[in-house]
């Protein structure tokens, strides 16, 4: 269970956290359970949360890797990434970072590399600093589901501009508009 939880989020972590949490003897371990009852929901992780299964680690499992940061801190930043994914249609980096706990810049390096690497499904908009997620899950192949979200978008708005202009235009041939704003100018010759 440990090592689920450890894992970089993804599908095959998802899996595994499935196969477990569907394990009848998973409650049994109380205090790993809730945690992993909460990452297999997709649930966003607190810091006490992550300090209490923290405690219970082995050394090795709380050694820092080469860019300072630990597995379970790397892990429990993906895993809240991908939950706010489930959560937002899309997210400013900024306050994406203040979700994850970190700069807006990380959040988006974090976020950038689970996109590539297939493990979330989204894009990013630097010059708006905006992550745009998509539905569907984690990783998988998939067509571009914001895209087709904003042409329907803009389909429907425009769908409903043509029918405001048809519903003026019908209006304006029933009720024709005699200017009495602007009455007919007489020119004065003399």
């Amino acid at each position: 269970m440990t090592c689920a939880i450890l894992a970089p989020a993804g599908p095959l972590r998802s899996r595994s956290l499935a196969t477990l949490y569907k394990d009848e003897r998973a409650p049994q371990l109380h205090s790993d359970y809730a945690l992993l009852e909460k990452m297999y929901l997709d649930r966003l992780l607190s810091p006490k949360e992550v300090e209490e299964f923290a405690a219970r680690l082995r050394p090795h499992q709380k050694a820092l890797q080469s860019d300072g940061t630990t597995v379970l801190s790397k892990a429990v930043i993906e895993h809240n990434l991908l939950a706010a994914s489930r959560l937002y249609n899309n997210i400013s980096v900024e306050e994406l970072g203040v979700l994850l706990g970190l700069s807006g810049e990380k959040a988006e390096e974090y976020a950038a590399r689970m996109i590539e690497q297939k493990r979330m499904n989204g894009q990013i908009d630097q010059i708006d600093g905006l992550i745009y997620f998509e539905s569907g899950g984690s990783g998988g192949a998939g067509g571009v589901v914001v895209g087709r979200q904003i042409r329907k978008w803009d389909e429907n708005v425009a769908a409903l501009a043509l029918e405001v202009e048809n519903i003026t235009s019908m209006l304006q041939n029933e009720y024709p508009v005699r200017s009495s704003v602007f009455p007919a100018l007489t020119v004065n010759n003399g």
